[in-house]
């Protein structure tokens, strides 16, 4: 087989995914660095969107607590005069 016949099946691979890309592959047995978490983890696996949206409602839940806590005592957290 000729050179250029060979480099044109390598070049197919490649773009199928067939042959290993340097970019996609590290030192840690091949594994991408886009992987949150590994099947070997006993851990809990909490996608990135989800932790997105409850730190977003438990920051709301602050936000309206002091909002509250402000009506409650009136806006003035001043002493009162004469102390």
């Amino acid at each position: 087989m000729s050179e250029k016949a060979q480099l044109a099946k390598d070049a197919i691979k490649r773009r199928q995914g067939g042959g290993k890309s340097p970019s996609k592959t590290t030192e840690n047995g091949g594994q991408s660095g886009l992987n949150f978490y590994s099947g070997d983890v006993s851990s809990l696996k909490v996608q990135p969107n989800t932790v997105l949206i409850i730190s977003l409602v438990y920051l709301g839940i602050v936000v309206l607590l002091h909002i509250f806590s402000k009506l409650r005592s009136g806006g003035s957290e001043a002493p009162p005069e004469g102390q």
